[in-house]
Order: C-alpha cells, then structure tokens, then sequence
C-alpha cells in the first residue's frame, strides 16, 4: 500500500477509489460480496430517502444492523437480508459470473 500517493486537495472521491482499486488487496475487498451488497442497500435506500432507522424498522431489524449491513461487517441471517431487500422493493440481482475463472479451478 505504500506506493499510493496521499489524496490530494480537490481529488474526488471516484478518483480516489479508482486509485485505490489499483491496490489488490484494496480491489478485493471492495468487490467482496458484503460491501457490493452494502453498496446496493446503501444506494436504495438513499434513492428511496430512508433514513437507516426508517429502514430498520421497515424490515424489523436494527438500526445498528442496516449500518453493519450497509458497512459489509457482521454477520446477518438470511432472513434479516430478505427483509431488508423487500422493504427496500428490491425483486432481483443479477449475478455475473466469471466462467473463465470457474473452467480453471
């Protein structure tokens, strides 16, 4: 990680995220399956103007379990996520598979 310049005045946050995807490590876990899912939680619920509290109670969970969810960190059920993606009027994900990858292992 050392070979990434600090941000620098005026730099966005795309850019940023952009350069810091350069970093493996950083890549990875950015493309984890908790933050991509917490990315899309976060992004409709901010679309629909919830609050994460309105959410919470929306989906019959916790206001520190939207944060933990939106933040990809902890350990949430199933059933909570199925909640939560109906409260937020969300029907379908679309998977991208990586068959290349799959052929080789």
């Amino acid at each position: 990680m050392s070979n990434m310049k600090p941000p620098r005045l005026g730099q966005s946050f795309k850019e940023l995220k952009e350069k810091a995807r350069e970093i493996p490590e950083v890549k990875e876990y950015l493309n984890s399956y908790s933050v991509v899912i917490g990315n899309i939680v976060f992004a409709r619920r901010a679309h629909l103007g919830y609050t994460q509290k309105q959410l919470a109670d929306m989906a019959k969970t916790t206001q520190h379990r939207i944060s933990e969810i939106e933040s990809g960190t902890g350990n949430v059920t199933m059933e909570v996520m199925d909640r939560v993606f109906r409260s937020l009027r969300l029907v379908q994900l679309d998977p991208t598979f990586d068959e290349q990858s799959a052929a080789r292992d």
